[in-house]
């Protein structure tokens, strides 16, 4: 199996927010100045001690010391490695790697040619 090129993972560490990925898991973050916290959901606990900070993508857990990125987060909580976090992350982002020996960030959006022409009004069958 290849490896994830690191402007892939680097491209998932950035573009996805850890703060909207928490929210959509049923997360409730409750925001704290410029961050926001959230009851752990590694370790039980009833006062939110995880951190998430929207500037840098990461978060900190004052309880149980779990931290880390987008990628982190979801092979905890998902309970996957590493590529099978960063592959699910790429179908929500739309990135794929175009081949196994040099992957490439590519949009999965590819523009379709008109089904009609522009006359086809006038056109009889």
């Amino acid at each position: 199996m290849a490896r994830i090129a690191e402007e892939v993972i680097n491209k998932i560490k950035s573009d996805i927010s850890l703060v909207r990925l928490a929210e959509s898991q049923g997360f409730k973050l409750v925001k704290q100045g410029k961050d926001y916290a959230v009851c752990c959901p590694f370790h039980e606990e009833k006062t939110p001690s995880c951190i998430i900070s929207p500037e840098s993508n990461l978060f900190n857990c004052f309880g149980c010391g779990a931290g880390g990125s987008v990628i982190d987060w979801v092979m905890k909580t998902q309970s996957v490695s590493f590529r099978f976090a960063c592959e699910m992350l790429q179908k929500d982002l739309g990135v794929i790697a175009e081949n196994s020996t040099s992957a490439r960030i590519k949009n999965t959006k590819t523009k379709l040619a008109a089904p009609l022409s522009a006359d086809a009004d006038s056109q009889t069958a």
